[in-house]
């Protein structure tokens, strides 16, 4: 009976975790403002650069844009820290199942490469905690690393990891 008992509940716990890949909340209103941090990553998983700070931004789900203030990122492979911004517009669509997929242009000025610059996307899960906004990137190539691979633009290929709240 025991047996049984356990079994149950673990099957159950499996179910509710299965049922949850995507906790975020689809058809989100208002304007909400906060702040996220970045992590770098290369399309293995190597952490090449963070955000010097946390920054500000701010989703306008009724007109279905974004802003996210520019920053400075620090990265083992460079001596001060490097300016990048993620350019307006930033257009969202709400994919209805609690994620929303941001395009926008992507910068990073560093004169040593030409200040490159990538047209790119990320998928969000986006969270109402009932007290704010929680916001993680998805990882949408199945790589194991949040992003969108940007390949062949920048030193390296990367994914932009974006994470934060608002309030």
């Amino acid at each position: 009976m025991k047996l049984t008992h356990i079994f149950s509940a673990s099957i159950l716990a499996l179910a509710c975790s299965a049922g949850s890949a995507f906790a975020g909340t689809p058809g989100l209103t208002g304007i909400h403002t906060g702040n996220y941090d970045l992590q770098v990553k290369t399309t293995s998983g190597a952490l090449k650069a963070i955000s010097y700070k946390s920054y500000s931004w701010t989703w306008d789900f009724d007109a279905q844009t974004a802003t996210f203030d520019g920053g400075y990122i620090r990265s083992p492979h460079s001596i001060i820290p490097l300016a990048y911004k993620a350019h307006t517009p930033i257009e969202l669509t709400d994919n209805g199942d609690g994620t929303y997929t941001a395009d926008y242009e992507f910068q990073a000025y560093n004169p040593l490469y030409g200040n490159p610059k990538a047209a790119t996307s990320t998928t969000f899960e986006i969270t109402d905690t009932g007290s704010g906004l929680q916001i993680k990137t998805l990882d949408t190539n199945n790589n194991g690393v949040p992003g969108t691979p940007i390949i062949g633009i920048f030193p390296f290929d990367i994914e932009l990891d974006w994470a934060g709240v608002t309030n």
